[in-house]
């Protein structure tokens, strides 16, 4: 699908544009990665499936919710390859929760996830004045990502979800905004 002309990029790097998440995006493609056990294997939300009318609801209550959620584009061909979110964001403390999600199969392990998360924490410091970014995520990747970027790792949520029939750890990260700042970004 061809991006809505009326969301330009709202963040931009050197392989992807991020821009608001919009009712155009709820396309079968995005609805199958709802559905697609690889993309639900390391998510909480996977023990029912996701209907076209949910996903459409779902986008359309961004506006009320007080997230930033963004669409995943790539430049070239400027194709939707997932989403990506502050969400949780506590003005008084400064602090919010990112979120990701590489739903098409061919972008991950492209270095994707890495780049749109780096943006993303940028922003949220050098725009929005919060002070602490964290998450949590028993995905590998995602914690290599994270790692790489400087995040440092604040605990472990023993045996928190359900992977492949086996409970294992969450892994939970934070970078505050002087760290980010220190590395130069």
């Amino acid at each position: 699908m061809t991006r809505d002309p009326s969301q330009p990029p709202f963040l931009t790097g050197e392989r992807l544009v991020l821009r608001p998440l919009v009712a155009a995006d709820a396309t079968r493609d995005y609805l199958a990665w709802l559905n697609d056990a690889e993309v639900l294997r390391y998510r909480a939300p996977k023990a029912l499936p996701t209907t076209m009318p949910q996903l459409r609801a779902w986008i359309a209550s961004l506006p009320g919710r007080g997230d930033l959620v963004l669409a995943i584009r790539t430049k070239r061909g400027d194709r939707h390859v997932g989403n990506i979110a502050l969400n949780t964001i506590l003005w008084v403390h400064r602090s919010a929760e990112l979120s990701i999600m590489l739903g098409a199969a061919d972008a991950r392990g492209r270095g994707y996830g890495r780049e749109a998360i780096a943006l993303l924490t940028a922003h949220g410091f050098a725009s929005m004045g919060l002070n602490r970014i964290w998450a949590e995520s028993p995905n590998p990747a995602f914690n290599r990502a994270v790692a790489s970027l400087g995040w440092r790792r604040e605990g472990l949520k023993r045996e928190a979800l359900l992977v492949d029939g086996k409970l294992v750890d969450v892994v939970c990260w934070s970078i505050l905004a002087r760290e980010w700042k220190k590395r130069g970004r």
